[in-house]
């Protein structure tokens, strides 16, 4: 067993260097100096490159937010001047009145203008949300109407 014990390893004293062992470890240390810095090189070419990579996706970033922007005061715009919700109902735009080709007379002189001025202010003042919008209220009768056989009717029957 304590053959197989490896001999405790005593450190060798470095001898002294031929001028080829020098000349040697001088070569090493500059190539490792240039592999050192080549691979820094490579390194700050890559970092400008992803320097542009990280411009470009800023840029992009950028723009697409502003067109958000954009696109949200639009909408906040075209939501002030849209007709609110005020009553039960919501504000439904009419449309243009318009005649047939059937209905247009022969000459355009003649022909009459169309709607009712009453009807379109009403409207315009719902749009303006000034009036909420109704609907037409539907007619209710108070009481139940009585059915009355007459004489004359009953004599015929």
């Amino acid at each position: 067993e304590e053959e197989k014990q490896d001999p405790p390893k005593t450190r060798e004293q470095p001898g002294r260097k031929t001028e080829k062992q020098r000349r040697k470890e001088k070569e090493e240390k500059e190539k490792a100096g240039l592999r050192a810095r080549s691979r820094l090189a490579t390194q700050r070419l890559q970092g400008l490159f992803r320097l542009r990579s990280l411009r470009r996706a800023l840029l992009q970033r950028d723009s697409e937010l502003r067109r958000r922007r954009l696109l949200r005061e639009r909408r906040r715009q075209q939501q002030e001047t849209a007709p609110r919700r005020l009553g039960r109902l919501r504000y439904e735009d009419p449309g243009p009145e318009v005649q047939l080709s059937e209905e247009l007379p022969e000459s355009l002189r003649s022909l009459r203008p169309e709607g009712n001025v009453l009807r379109d202010r009403f409207k315009s003042l719902q749009r303006r949300n000034m009036i909420e919008p109704r609907e037409r209220a539907k007619f209710k009768r108070r009481y139940r109407v009585k059915y009355v056989e007459k004489r004359a009717f009953r004599e015929v029957t």
